[in-house]
């Protein structure tokens, strides 16, 4: 037996389970078909989303383009996100969801950029408790799968809903909800207050997920013990270091976590950009790894001149080059 022994280790949305209750946040340019893939691979994960979708760019036609909403088989179960201020547009494209053969439905009202809130869509719902419950019944009313809610804390440290928000959400009939405990006016910035989340948790009697700041494995677990939550998600972690699901596995089974090295970290970059590559096509695949590489490269020792180098690269092959420089000579450390 070990010290994580006592803790939960799934949860049900609806009728479908989440096992490991350790899953992926959705993240706008990041969680798309290929990201979601290569974290599955490598295990310890227990669910995927997609990328926040505006509920008005589903349509037969848009999704053609964005490719926002694709996915493989071998993803499930996969949840679909949306955000709108809507309730019929959103309930439209709900619909559409369902059709393309989503497992769970998620509403964002979480979402803190500027952009996003001031079309009143994202965590600028938390200002409308009403508005968001009619999107909320309308979504619900038109679809079969389990609806979810990922929120914040409220909109800042004056305006702290969060009680109020698991509770309506409950009332409506949301299967599961999902607490980024933090406030709109705090972005990503200072730190998420995990004691929201076990307030929540103890309000509402579905499953309530914690996300934030659960950046290492034990900290994850601990974070899990601590609120009391039905699960841990995982976003910025999860692009810094993407083994820190299988590394959650292994600390529950009294394993040493794999530790990766600069050898698994060039080939796990590499091998996504060549996904990414092979999916969308170079011009893409290049802003798709300007994305992650940001967090990718956090825990890396110089990690400022890999950033700064794939930031300025023109190309694919230019930007791939800056890796294998980057790495080449950690590579001869371990070869001597």
């Amino acid at each position: 037996m070990n010290q994580y022994d006592s803790l939960p280790t799934s949860y049900m949305v609806g009728h479908i389970q989440i096992k490991p209750n350790i899953i992926l946040a959705p993240m706008v340019g990041i969680t798309d078909s290929v990201f979601r893939r290569m974290i599955l691979g490598l295990g310890g994960c227990g669910l995927v989303s997609s990328e926040m979708t505006n509920a008005s760019s589903v349509s037969a036609r848009a999704i053609k383009h964005h490719h926002q909403l694709d996915f493989l088989p071998e993803e499930r179960p996969i949840t679909m996100q949306l955000s709108g201020n809507d309730p019929d547009l959103v309930a439209n494209a709900a619909r559409m969801v369902e059709q393309l053969g989503a497992d769970i439905l998620d509403i964002n009202c979480g979402c803190p950029s500027p952009k996003v809130t001031g079309g009143g869509h994202g965590s600028a719902l938390l200002r409308d408790l009403p508005k968001m419950e009619r999107l909320l019944r309308a979504v619900k009313a038109a679809v079969q799968i389990p609806v979810t809610l990922k929120f914040r804390s409220g909109w800042d440290e004056q305006n702290l809903n969060y009680r109020d928000t698991a509770r309506m959400a409950e009332q409506v009939g949301i299967a599961a909800l999902a607490l980024h405990a933090r406030t709109r006016a705090q972005a990503y910035s200072g730190l998420a207050n995990w004691d929201h989340i076990a307030e929540a948790k103890q309000v509402v009697r579905i499953p309530v997920i914690g996300n934030g700041d659960a950046r290492e494995a034990g900290e994850a677990l601990e974070k899990l013990r601590s609120s009391g939550a039905d699960g841990v998600m995982i976003g910025r972690g999860a692009m810094s270091n993407p083994w820190i699901f299988l590394q959650i596995a292994q600390l529950r089974r009294g394993e040493l976590p794999f530790e990766p090295t600069p050898a698994d970290k060039q080939a796990w970059l590499l091998r996504y950009l060549a996904l990414c590559q092979e999916d969308i096509g170079d011009r893409l695949a290049l802003n798709k790894l300007k994305q992650l590489i940001g967090q990718f490269a956090i825990a890396l020792p110089g990690s400022a001149v890999l950033r700064s180098a794939v930031q300025r690269a023109n190309n694919i092959d230019e930007a791939r080059e800056h890796i294998e420089r980057f790495f080449a000579p950690h590579m001869e450390l371990i070869s001597v």
